[in-house]
């Protein structure tokens, strides 16, 4: 008998007894999860791993598919609040440019609706001055040489309707694309008398600092006094 296994020497009830053992170690099914074999994680019938069998790379391999699939999920719901959120505010916007109280009050000097980006509070002294010069603050009033300037700044049809082309860019983000180009259409078919507050005031700041600060005073030069 070779020496190595000459060390071990085993009675025939040893022998006997750890082959019983084995045989019921070989026929009873071990309980444990397979990691990703169903819906909840338990492994096909009759199938038996041990513990140590589960591999850490497949416990993170789904852990990692699910959470993509909660993160995923959590970006369309984002997306979708994103752009009803966006709705709500462009709708308020729409209602506050031509339905609210405020544009729809046709006389008085007040601070001006638009605040967007042509506005400039450097200038709004001589917006006031300008609005109390060309019309005493009648915003819905026509005059000057034949009866063909509008508003509160006294437009001509031709400016009111440039004005509207240089509002376009700027409240298409604010209202929407297809929204701001149907009002701009609107405007240009409706005499400037008749614009909501917020809208002459938009016209007026954005050709009055359309290239910067005053760049437009040129449409305002004369009057009665200087502004």
């Amino acid at each position: 008998m070779p020496a190595r296994l000459a060390t071990i020497r085993l009675s025939r009830r040893t022998i006997a007894f750890i082959s019983a053992a084995l045989v019921v170690i070989t026929t009873v099914t071990i309980p444990t999860l397979v990691v990703g074999a169903n819906a909840v994680g338990r492994g096909p019938s009759g199938v038996a791993l041990l513990p140590a069998a589960q591999a850490p790379s497949q416990v993170a391999a789904v852990a990692n598919k699910r959470v993509g699939a909660r993160d995923s999920m959590t970006v369309a719901a984002s997306k979708a609040a994103v752009r009803h959120q966006r709705a709500v505010m462009q709708a308020e916007m729409l209602a506050r440019t031509t339905t609210s109280k405020a544009t729809l009050d046709m006389r008085g000097i007040e601070p001006s609706l638009y605040r967007g980006e042509f506005f400039d509070p450097a200038s709004e002294e001589v917006r006031k001055c300008i609005v109390k010069r060309e019309s005493e603050g009648q915003y819905d009033v026509r005059g000057g040489g034949g009866n063909n300037y509008f508003g509160a700044y006294q437009m001509s049809d031709a400016l009111g309707d440039g004005a509207t082309h240089m509002m376009l860019k700027e409240h298409k983000s604010i209202l929407g694309a297809k929204q701001a180009k149907e009002l701009m259409a609107e405007l240009r078919d409706t005499p400037v008398n008749q614009w909501p507050r917020y809208w002459q005031d938009a016209a007026f700041s954005t050709v009055y600092n359309w290239e910067g600060p005053g760049s437009g005073a040129s449409h305002w030069a004369g009057g009665r006094w200087y502004c």
